[in-house]
């Protein structure tokens, strides 16, 4: 008998799978909603079994999970190709701003953020110009004025 926190012997293989396959690659959080669902894979390949185009026209895919798994491990595709993402945002809508839609290039949105100079949000921000990127750079300087506030200053650090 199954308990309520265990996984089927298919859903372990598949898990063990997925970790010797992405190792170290990152997550990132989609939202506070739904973390105990499994995680949303996005990428940018067709050929994956059981990938399924984002949106028509995009060539940008979600899904795939077994397939991925199989290419990294024969060493066609690399993990850091994919996408993790944990979590979903609820109840966001364009009509009262709590989400705006935005168009966005394909190389853009499947950009590696492992070490980017500034995070994506903020570089798909700029590239919105006007209101966007007023509010990206307000953003930004708050964040700035916060680091600051961390890190010593030279005179404690000389005592």
């Amino acid at each position: 008998e199954k308990k309520k926190n265990e996984l089927h012997p298919k859903e372990q293989m598949l898990l063990q799978g997925c970790l010797a396959a992405f190792g170290e690659a990152a997550v990132y959080f989609g939202g506070p909603h739904d973390l105990n669902n499994p995680g949303l894979l996005v990428h940018g390949f067709s050929d994956l079994m059981g990938a399924e185009e984002i949106a028509p026209g995009t060539r940008i895919y979600k899904g795939g999970v077994e397939a991925a798994i199989d290419a990294i491990r024969a060493g066609r595709k690399h993990p850091l190709d994919f996408r993790w993402f944990l979590g979903r945002h609820k109840d966001l809508s364009t009509q009262d701003f709590s989400w705006v839609s935005v168009a966005c290039a394909r190389p853009v949105a499947l950009k590696q953020c492992l070490g980017l100079p500034k995070p994506l949000w903020h570089e798909v921000m700029e590239l919105c110009g006007g209101e966007h990127a007023e509010l990206s750079s307000v953003e930004l300087r708050k964040r700035k004025e916060y680091e600051d506030e961390d890190e010593p200053d030279e005179d404690s650090r000389s005592e």
